[in-house]
């Protein structure tokens, strides 16, 4: 136990500060953490993803399929949207404060010392809290790339890249193929590797990256599963007979592909020896829980709200095809912030098209694009308003809007966080 002066809101206000120290890539500074405490990324084995979307809505969906066939799972994913213990749960449950508290308590001076970064912090804590906990695997979200990201101390059974497409290319590389580089970097020689669908060119990066390093390569392939009937419910075809008529919990064509890649990645696992059945897979995928991700909130007598994260012209185009497919014919008022360092006049392209009213709102980071250069790029929207609180926005819509008006907040976790940790108090 720490004696940490504060507890646990000092220990999180210690974490936070980490972000002053901005993107850190590389390994040498995690890897002398991971060492002072005992390396706990060695003693549990782990599943490995990354990807410029889906990312995080595949490793929901396959820890899971993995908490539903008995196994104690952990998960470790990023950004958190209200509470920063979502990014780290143990069968599905948040980190316990206490050891939150213990762990800054006790590390603080080498975090200190060694200017250790904000999520170089958060990815030692989450693999000590795993494998303190004992779990029998954790899921685990790559947070930048992949190839000098700290996730990728770990050895993994399993490497996942669910898709590649633009995005911090500042960081990554200005080509698909660079930014496929980037993140192969995750796939270690020997350990199976599993790519969803992707153009041909980081498809080939991979590729090559896996014959290099002897990594068996599985793709997930349009043929594998295909649409049954209803909107987003499908039919898996592959390893495992009987997968018909799946309905993952999540909306869009989007999350059928990453429900598809997560039972392929079900597969993979079987092979290795985990016993997971159909029952598994099928309760699995209909009761992830990964919230913002076309969230769809109904109360009486006020307007449909609708909550997406999608940030980057991949996100909003899937967010505005799922809202085409269930509202046909419709346009929504739209609560829009972006983060700087994003293709945010392509992202305004894919939604102006289903944009009724639009407020552009200043996040509540300093990382935030200015609303004004925003609102620049709404050419075609007659009402475009910029204010500086998404809750105030939302009210405004609200005030003015009819029951069956649909109201979509998206553009940023940091959006869609600051209305839900704010929900309660206006619906």
């Amino acid at each position: 136990m720490s004696n940490l002066k504060g507890g646990y809101s000092a220990a999180i206000d210690f974490i936070l500060r980490r972000e002053l120290f901005g993107v850190k890539l590389g390994l040498d500074n995690i890897s002398r953490l991971l060492n002072r405490i005992d390396n706990p990324q060695n003693r549990f084995q782990s599943v490995l993803i990354a990807g410029t979307n889906g990312k995080g809505s595949s490793a929901a969906y396959i820890e899971s399929i993995l908490r539903q066939a008995g196994f104690k799972t952990g998960i470790f994913t990023s950004p958190h949207l209200v509470d920063y213990r979502e990014r780290i749960r143990v069968n599905g449950r948040q980190i316990d404060k206490n050891y939150v508290t213990d762990f800054i308590g006790n590390y603080k001076g080498i975090i200190s010392r060694n200017r250790i970064t904000f999520f170089e912090t958060c990815t030692a804590l989450a693999f000590a809290y795993f494998a303190d906990k004992k779990v029998d695997i954790a899921v685990v979200e790559v947070g930048l790339g992949g190839r000098l990201d700290a996730t990728n101390t770990l050895m993994p059974v399993l490497s996942i890249i669910t898709d590649i497409s633009f995005d911090h290319v500042h960081i990554l590389g200005d080509t698909l193929t660079k930014i496929a580089y980037e993140k192969a970097g995750i796939i270690k020689p020997g350990v199976p590797a599993l790519i969803g669908i992707m153009k041909p060119e980081p498809r080939h990066e991979i590729a090559r990256v896996c014959r290099e390093r002897k990594a068996p390569l599985t793709y997930l392939r349009p043929a594998d599963f295909a649409s049954n009937g209803r909107p987003f419910r499908f039919d898996y075809i592959g390893e495992s007979p009987g997968l018909n008529k799946i309905e993952p919990s999540l909306p869009g064509h989007h999350q059928t592909k990453n429900a598809a890649l997560a039972i392929k990645a079900i597969e993979l696992l079987r092979r290795d020896g985990f016993r997971i059945g159909r029952g598994h897979i099928r309760n699995g995928l209909r009761q992830a829980e990964w919230p913002g991700r076309f969230q769809t909130i109904k109360v009486p007598g006020k307007p449909t709200l609708i909550l997406d994260v999608g940030h980057n012209p991949a996100g909003i185009k899937a967010l505005v095809e799922c809202f085409k497919t269930l509202y046909p014919g419709r346009k929504a008022d739209i609560v829009i912030g972006f983060v700087k360092n994003k293709d945010i006049e392509q992202s305004i392209g894919y939604i102006q098209p289903i944009t009724a009213r639009v407020e552009v709102v200043r996040l509540n980071t300093h990382r935030t694009a200015d609303p004004t250069d925003v609102a620049s790029y709404f050419k075609k929207i007659k009402s475009v308003r910029i204010s500086d609180s998404v809750v105030e926005s939302f009210k405004r819509l609200v005030n003015s809007a009819d029951p069956d008006d649909i109201i979509i907040i998206c553009g940023s976790h940091y959006a869609v966080g600051d209305f839900l940790a704010n929900k309660n108090k206006i619906l």
